[in-house]
């Protein structure tokens, strides 16, 4: 049978269009974007000129010539605003969008898709994202469990303010296809290709679980033990569980907020 998509919220996007297109994300984005077919999504991200994550997303190309950057957290105005600015001569245009997500059924990883009411379909796998432009109600649990499947899968989402500050390994953004060293340069790219190559990063994705919520941003661990980001934090019946950036080396037992985190997984760079 099946299943009716649940709406999970708003997210919002921006819009990549023009002859150009494809040309202005490669040069400005640091994955691979000639390599994304049409009706496929892929990760990527936007990098400061230091090589830290200004921007996240799920790059999708719906097959119309339009690449849609669905933004994983940060602030769209500013961003597109930010991109607007390298367009030069470039035919392309860039526009915020914002639609209804919904959580939908198991459908192939990286796929896009578009149905007959003009919502777009992005494949993850084991759930999909299906992004409409009418409003709905929000189903009050579906939220709540699409953020912990993030977290299970070490999908991470930047601050809301966007204030750029991970560089990319802290992210597990190799790991995730969203940094490409085989490319023409973009920016940040030689401290990308730094770490790569040289290693030097100090920061690395976990997935824990705890007795207690924890709250969004930096939070200070417990008599001698190192300050970890929290991405996202979810409370369940079994306790809390996040998804944070610690220190290389932390133990797989923290101690954040005088409570003990257990880590259930670490994610490569």
């Amino acid at each position: 049978m099946t299943s009716i998509p649940r709406a999970i919220g708003q997210v919002t996007c921006i819009v990549i269009a023009g002859a150009d297109a494809r040309r202005f994300a490669q040069a400005q984005f640091s994955g691979d974007v000639d390599a994304l077919t049409p009706g496929h999504w892929q990760w990527n991200a936007w990098l400061t000129a230091q090589g830290r994550v200004r921007a996240l997303m799920h790059l999708a190309d719906v097959g119309d010539g339009r690449l849609l950057a669905v933004l994983r957290g940060g602030d769209a105005e500013a961003i597109c605003a930010g991109l607007a600015r390298f367009v030069f001569r470039m035919r392309v245009t860039l526009a915020v969008a914002g639609f209804t997500a919904f959580a939908g059924e198991a459908t192939p990883d990286g796929t896009v898709s578009i149905d007959a009411d003009g919502a777009i379909m992005l494949g993850y796998g084991a759930r999909s994202l299906h992004l409409s432009p009418v409003t709905a109600a929000i189903d009050p649990a579906a939220p709540t469990e699409w953020r912990l499947q993030d977290i299970r899968q070490g999908w991470p989402c930047l601050p809301a303010d966007g204030e750029p500050g991970f560089l990319p390994p802290a992210l597990g953004l190799e790991h995730l296809g969203a940094v490409a060293f085989a490319k023409g340069c973009y920016p940040g790219q030689e401290i990308a290709a730094r770490l790569h190559y040289r290693g030097g990063h100090k920061f690395r994705l976990c997935h824990i679980h705890g007795p207690k919520p924890l709250p969004p941003g930096s939070v200070q661990g417990g008599a001698g033990a190192p300050k970890a980001w929290v991405l996202d934090a979810v409370n369940g019946q079994e306790g809390a569980q996040a998804l944070v950036v610690v220190p290389i080396g932390t133990p797989m037992r923290i101690n954040i907020l005088e409570c003990i985190y257990s880590v259930i997984s670490m994610f490569d760079a």
